[in-house]
């Protein structure tokens, strides 16, 4: 790509980039949101509309004075990305047009978390459904996020724990699998990304959240962006020390982690070691004795049904995650905590306001006198949606192109 190409390109993305990010806008609102001159907006935008990536905005005057200003929009139907969520048991799709709206949130009850590279050919078929259903052709594809849990380095394209097929960085094999453009991240980070994009986090500048599920996650959101950390590995809250002397092994290889005391993992782990002994519960009917078809999903709608064991195991879990938070807050001073994954989403009222109580106790009066701890309403899209909005943003990405060149 010579020189004068690269730039144009570059002048291209920060107008698809800015109408992405803002809506509508006008020829003089994007001319000031990039910085270029009039003219040069007014050309670029004309070589864009004729690859039909950009319409113009149909008006209608109402009670106003003059002509109003012609606007011009991203043609949603001009390309589809669909973000994808792995998780253990079930995995999420969301199809998001240019314009990031949903076009298609489907759930399948399966899971590719595997390591064998089998795997993919059962990946596209399912994907292949999806978009034919919504007579979407590969052509109208333009990228894949996916979400997986584990040790994601995004920045590398690197999975250490699932679809780990051998030295090359899987980003790569799946580009070239799949022929289109395919980003990696990690889940928590792609959660943390769809809070920001869709939920409670938009508009927000200094976030942390939460994802309490199988394991225990953090996504970090300073001034208005995620935080990945040198290796792109930041947020590994869950493996932090909470229980100093006599700590349970964490499958990390230290002891007394947060998660031994407080994931999805160890609350069904504790419960079913206790009723085990003999302790009652409403599970024990309901599971006729079975305690191996128990999981935290059926001990969090316990606590809801009023079951006194299962409400004092969650607790004592929001005990331990309210008192660890407040290490978050004396660090980082976020405007508020959002709290997601399968637990968080799905716990009682009580459950959010003992973690806020905790971390309110164990942290700075003045750093936590406003904290709000707020449970995402975006269930167990947030994933899903967050690595399809980083593909979208992406596709208008300027730092590829070497941004040196544009003037």
């Amino acid at each position: 790509m010579s020189k004068v190409s690269r730039k144009n390109q570059i002048r291209r993305n920060l107008i698809q980039r800015a109408l992405l990010e803002n809506g509508s806008m006008s020829i003089s609102e994007l001319k000031e949101k990039t910085g270029m001159t009039l003219p040069v907006v007014t050309s670029l935008v004309q070589s864009i509309k004729k690859k039909n990536f950009i319409v113009d905005v149909e008006q209608t005057k109402k009670n106003s004075v003059g002509r109003p200003p012609a606007l011009i929009k991203l043609n949603g139907k001009a390309g589809y990305v669909l973000g994808i969520d792995l998780d253990r048991v079930y995995t999420k799709f969301i199809l998001l047009d240019l314009e990031q709206n949903v076009i298609a949130d489907i759930d399948k009850k399966i899971s590719f978390l595997s390591n064998d590279i089998s795997i993919l050919k059962i990946l596209k078929n399912e994907i292949t459904k999806i978009i034919e259903s919504h007579n979407i052709k590969w052509s109208d594809l333009l990228g894949i996020g996916i979400s997986i849990p584990g040790i994601v380095n995004s920045l590398e394209g690197t999975s250490k724990t699932y679809l780990n097929f051998g030295d090359k960085p899987i980003r790569d094999v799946l580009n070239e699998y799949f022929k289109i453009p395919v980003h990696i991240e990690h889940d928590v980070k792609a959660l943390t990304l769809g809070e920001l994009g869709f939920g409670p986090a938009k508009n927000k500048k200094n976030v942390l959240c939460l994802k309490i599920d199988w394991g225990i996650g953090l996504g970090i959101i300073i001034s208005g962006s995620l935080y990945y950390g040198s290796d792109s590995l930041a947020g590994e809250f869950g493996h932090i020390q909470v229980i100093p002397k006599g700590g349970e092994l964490c499958y990390c290889g230290k002891k007394g982690c947060l998660e031994t005391v407080a994931s999805g993992r160890s609350i069904t782990k504790n419960a079913v070691d206790r009723l085990s002994k003999g302790e009652s519960s409403l599970l024990v009917d309901k599971y006729k004795g079975d305690l191996s078809s128990i999981d935290s999903r059926a001990i969090v709608k316990a606590a809801i049904e009023g079951d006194q064991f299962s409400l004092e195991i969650l607790e004592e879990v929001a005990k331990h995650i309210g008192t660890a938070s407040a290490i978050l807050v004396n660090v980082f001073n976020p405007e508020c905590i959002v709290l997601s994954g399968n637990v968080a989403s799905t716990a009682p009222d009580l459950f959010v306001e003992t973690i806020r109580a905790n971390a309110v106790k164990s942290s700075h009066s003045q750093l936590s006198k406003d904290l709000k701890f707020i449970v995402s309403d975006l269930g167990f899209k947030a994933g899903a949606l967050g690595v399809a909005m980083l593909v979208n943003k992406e596709l208008f990405d300027i730092d590829h192109l070497t941004p040196w060149a544009y003037v």
